[in-house]
């Protein structure tokens, strides 16, 4: 059974969908509601291109591939905000 999610729910579950950390019918809910809502899908489109902008301006290797950690580990090498 699907369930119906709202805009908010998909969008606080995207990091765990790009990284394939979803469970399955949870992982089909969102898939539904982005088959239904654009802005949802263009939200997540940004998502899936995150990693490679990431590490393109931070010269992060390839190997690290997973969301989450790759972001995690750009924004260590940024300096300190004054």
């Amino acid at each position: 059974m699907i369930r119906t999610l709202t805009c908010r729910q998909v969008i606080a579950a995207l990091m765990d969908y790009v990284d394939d950390r979803l469970a399955a019918s949870t992982r089909r809910d969102v898939e539904h509601h982005l088959k239904t809502c654009g802005p949802c899908r263009d939200f997540a489109q940004g998502y899936r291109a995150t990693p490679g902008v990431v590490r393109r301006a931070t010269g992060v290797p390839r190997a690290a591939s997973s969301l989450r950690p790759l972001c995690a580990r750009a924004l260590k090498r940024q300096p300190p905000r004054s």
